[in-house]
């Protein structure tokens, strides 16, 4: 497997993981979450994909039901501040507040863009929260699994990173495929795109962005 194809096989399971989180956005809203992240990934991760099984047909005669969940539940869930600021490295602290905020909702609907449309062809996957997961320490987690997609290759590894906010909370900030990080991956795609260009260039384009804006090595290849 070259490097293209590895990461197009990543990227395609990038649109899984946010399948996964979608079975977080069917909870019922809570005052406080004060679930571990282990038993937050258990419970919710074969939820959301018999979901996806059911209402297969509804959700694909009306994509914009798979969008509009991410975006009016999303948030609540994924600690997007903290991920634009780690996508935009040095490049945060020289923003203004605007432009930061522009920031998050432009790469906020990008995402949204993307991997809704990819969604539906993930609904057989199968998550595995492995045993031996890594020593927990101060306000960080990182939860391991195993993901597989129905194709008959092996499982991916997937990793999601979680960090406690002030209220007490876990929220999920990144998460890496086979060791790719998803937060890494699209900040030096974008830190290269800021130099050729400007950060207020990449907050146009993510906010007119579709499925052809993503990072030159990066495909979603359709499940056969």
């Amino acid at each position: 497997m070259n490097r293209f194809q590895r990461a197009a096989r990543n990227t395609c399971c990038y649109a899984v993981v946010l399948s996964v989180l979608l079975s977080l956005l069917a909870l019922p809203v809570l005052a406080i979450d004060d679930r571990a992240p282990e038993q937050i990934i258990r419970e919710t991760s074969a939820q959301v994909l018999k979901v996806l099984n059911e209402d297969y047909e509804k959700l694909s005669n009306d994509p914009e039901l798979i969008r509009d969940l991410i975006n009016t539940k999303l948030v609540p869930v994924v600690d997007l501040d903290s991920m634009g600021k780690l996508i935009l490295g040095k490049h945060w602290k020289l923003a203004g507040e605007e432009q930061r905020m522009a920031f998050v909702l432009g790469f906020k609907d990008m995402l949204i863009r993307i991997f809704g449309k990819t969604l539906l062809d993930y609904g057989k996957a199968e998550l595995t929260v492995l045993p031996n997961q890594p020593e927990q320490k101060g306000k960080y987690r990182i939860v391991q699994t195993e993901l597989d997609i129905g194709t008959g290759q092996p499982p991916l590894q997937v990793s999601y990173v979680f960090r406690k906010n002030k209220q007490k909370e876990w929220k999920i900030f990144d998460f890496s495929v086979d060791g790719l990080s998803l937060v890494k991956n699209f900040r030096t795609s974008f830190s290269q795109e800021i130099q050729e260009t400007s950060l207020q260039a990449l907050i146009d384009r993510l906010a007119t962005s579709d499925e052809s804006s993503l990072p030159e090595d990066i495909g979603i290849p359709a499940v056969e």
